[in-house]
C-alpha cells in the first residue's frame, strides 16, 4: 500500500511538468494579465469535476473538514500569481525546481499540525533537495545572486507549503474522492469571482478570441493538471506528507525532458534554456535532488 501510495505521488510531477511547461506558453505568448491566465485556465476544469462524479461517491464535507477545504482552494488560486510571474523571469524547469522550497516549511507545518514524525534519513533528503534548489537558482557564482523568479516562488512555496497538511486534516474527516471533488468545485467557484471586478472582466472579455483559438491546448492543461492535482490527493491518504512533497521535486526533470521532446518536435517555443552547458548543469543539479527524493521516502 506504502508503494502504491510513492507511486501516486510521481504521477504528480510527470503530469505537472507538462502543465508547467504549457503554463510558460501562455503567460508568455497568450495572455499579458496574470489574472486573466488564470481565468481561462479554470474554464475547462470542470471536466474533472464530471469525471470525479464518475468515479464513485461524493460525500458533503463535515463541519470539521470544511473550513480546512476552503483554504485549500484559496491556495490553489492564490500561489497561481506569484508562479505565473515567476514563469516569465526564467526557464520553466528552474520555476518547478523552485517549488522545491515548499518543503522547508512542509515538515514544520506537519509536525504541528498533525503531529506527523518522519526518520532523521528523511529530513537529511528534504536538506539536499533545498540546498540543491538554491544552487540551481544562483545566477553569478561569483555574486551569489539571485534571481527575481527564486523570491517570486519562495512567497509561492509558502502559500503551498500549507496545501498538503490542509489536505491531510480534511482527509481526517473523509475520503479522498470528496475531498478531492469538493476542493476542485471551491476553487472552480473562486476563480470565477474573478469576474466581479470589472478591470479583470473587461480584459477576460477582451481575450476571449485568444482562449476560443487555443481551446485544443486548454483542454490538455486542464487533463495534465488535474491528473497533477488528484494523484497526490489519494498518495496523501496513504504516506506522509514529507514524502508526497519530496517526490514531487523531480517534477524538472520531468520539464527538461519533455522540452527537449517538444523542441524537437515543434521548436523551442517554450521558455526553456536547452544549450549544452545549461542542460548539463541541469540534469547534475537534478541528479542530487533525486538522491534526496530517495532518502527523503525512506520507506
Amino acid at each position: 500500500m506504502y508503494l502504491m501510495g510513492v507511486l501516486a505521488a510521481f504521477i504528480s510531477p510527470a503530469t505537472h511538468s507538462l502543465s508547467n511547461i504549457f503554463d510558460a506558453y501562455i503567460v508568455g505568448n497568450l495572455f499579458k494579465k496574470v489574472s486573466t491566465s488564470i481565468f481561462f485556465s479554470n474554464i475547462t476544469n470542470i471536466l474533472g469535476l464530471v469525471v470525479l462524479l464518475m468515479m464513485g461517491d461524493v460525500h458533503l464535507l463535515s463541519q470539521q473538514a470544511l473550513p480546512y477545504a476552503v483554504l485549500v482552494s484559496f491556495i490553489s488560486v492564490f500561489y497561481l500569481f506569484p508562479y505565473y510571474a515567476a514563469l516569465r523571469e526564467t526557464d520553466t524547469s528552474v520555476v518547478a525546481a523552485l517549488f522545491s522550497l515548499e518543503r522547508i516549511f512542509v515538515p514544520v507545518w506537519a509536525y504541528l499540525f498533525i503531529g506527523e514524525v518522519v526518520h532523521s534519513g528523511q529530513y537529511v533528503g528534504l536538506g539536499i533537495i533545498i540546498v540543491t534548489t538554491v544552487i540551481l537558482n544562483i545566477q553569478d557564482p561569483k555574486k551569489i545572486k539571485l534571481n527575481k523568479a527564486f523570491w517570486l516562488m519562495l512567497f509561492s512555496a509558502v502559500i503551498l507549503s500549507f496545501q498538503g497538511v490542509l489536505y491531510k486534516k480534511v482527509l481526517q474527516d473523509t475520503d479522498w474522492l470528496s475531498a478531492a471533488f469538493w476542493c476542485f468545485f471551491m476553487d472552480f467557484v473562486i476563480r470565477w469571482l474573478m469576474v466581479l471586478f470589472k478591470p479583470l472582466r473587461r480584459d477576460i472579455i477582451a481575450e476571449f478570441p485568444k482562449y476560443k483559438d487555443n481551446f485544443g491546448k486548454f483542454c490538455l492543461i486542464a487533463v495534465t493538471d488535474q491528473l497533477g492535482t488528484l494523484a497526490p490527493i489519494y498518495a496523501l491518504s496513504i504516506v506522509p506528507v514529507l514524502v508526497e512533497t519530496s517526490v514531487s521535486s523531480t517534477q524538472p526533470i520531468f520539464v527538461v525532458l519533455y522540452g527537449i521532446i517538444l523542441a524537437k518536435l515543434f521548436g523551442n517555443k517554450f521558455k526553456e534554456n536547452l544549450s549544452r552547458k545549461d542542460i548539463i548543469r541541469k540534469i547534475v543539479c537534478f541528479t542530487i535532488i533525486g538522491i534526496g527524493v530517495v532518502l527523503a521516502v525512506g520507506a
